[in-house]
């Protein structure tokens, strides 16, 4: 009956990973690591750990998904920002004169990604993530902000003032937020 139960917390945390990877429509490395966290997880409770090419097997899985993320798209042919904080901290500063890009994640720890003096020709995405830690977005007064994402016992919040006052031609910054017992927040300043 424990195996089971293991086997059931296993599939969540794999469900939890492919559910985070399809909001933000691509592989990226936060849900991608939990989902082969919950993967190992549920081969050990399979006893598949136990076959001898299970190992080989995941080394090779994982070489594919790294080389599928390095594959040159269209989206990348522009600069892109990259954070991850893994047990721990990181604040990144962005100056870009053309932001168009950004990934920031944090997984038992907190990441802070600065785009105060970054410029946006007329539109730019962010792509958050946050497991059992959380993510701050610092963005200068005169973007237009747009967050929505996936909350899993977690929740994401914009917290810039938009009074109406900025003008229609505004550069846009849509962040797409994964928060899993997590958060994300947009911010004009630190808290």
């Amino acid at each position: 009956m424990e195996r089971h139960r293991r086997a059931v917390v296993a599939l969540a945390i794999i469900g939890l990973g492919l559910t985070a990877m399809w909001s933000q429509r691509r592989v990226s490395f936060g849900p991608g690591l939990l989902t082969v966290v919950g993967l190992v997880l549920l081969a050990g409770q399979l006893q598949w750990t136990q076959k001898t090419l299970f190992w080989p097997a995941l080394l090779l899985l994982a070489g594919v998904v790294v080389l599928a993320g390095l594959r040159p798209s269209r989206s990348r042919s522009q600069p892109r920002t990259e954070s991850l904080a893994l047990l721990g901290g990181a604040k990144t500063v962005d100056r870009s004169e053309h932001f168009t890009h950004a990934d920031v994640a944090a997984v038992l720890g907190g990441s802070t990604l600065d785009l105060r003096h970054a410029h946006i020709d007329n539109q730019a995405t962010v792509d958050a993530f946050a497991l059992f830690g959380g993510v701050d977005v610092l963005v200068p007064e005169d973007w237009r902000v747009q967050v929505g994402g996936l909350p899993i016992l977690g929740g994401y919040e914009d917290k810039t003032s938009d009074d109406g006052a900025l003008p229609d031609n505004a550069p846009v910054l849509k962040v797409n937020a994964t928060a899993v017992l997590g958060g994300v927040k947009v911010a004009h300043e630190p808290s």
